[in-house]
């Protein structure tokens, strides 16, 4: 098992640079539709990122969709931290239970977008192999 650390690291580091180009300019237009557009957004560019970057991997899709949403969270987090007042902070801006829900809907898009492209591969192998 050989975990491709450079492409979970650039991977992690995309999702979030995706992450704030697109999220911050809504939050300066509109508070609300931001808290609304950050858990599907999260889910979404996960997914997205997750299944380009995986496109050349052989192996362990799964594992690298979740290391990558683990990694873009990790990143997130000590952003959040360095800010002034942390955590409770942020918590406070969104709510606790939408900050909480947020960082597992980013994890969660990293791995749909891994199984989804571990399922669309295995569906081309037994295509191939019918034919």
């Amino acid at each position: 098992m050989k975990i491709r650390w450079m492409r979970v690291l650039l991977g992690a580091l995309l999702l979030e640079i995706v992450l704030f180009a697109v999220l911050v300019p809504i939050s300066v237009v509109n508070a609300t539709l931001f808290l609304i557009a950050v858990p599907i957004g999260v889910f979404a560019f996960g997914y997205l990122v997750t299944r380009w970057l995986l496109k050349k991997l052989s192996t362990q899709l799964v594992l690298h969709g979740a290391l990558i949403g683990m990694v873009a969270t990790v990143m997130y987090l000590g952003l959040v931290l360095a800010q002034p007042g942390g955590t409770p902070a942020a918590a406070t801006v969104y709510g606790a239970p939408l900050f909480y829900f947020s960082q597992a809907m980013r994890i969660a898009g990293c791995v749909a977008g891994a199984m989804h492209e571990q399922r669309r591969r295995r569906l081309a192998q037994s295509l191939r192999a019918n034919v």
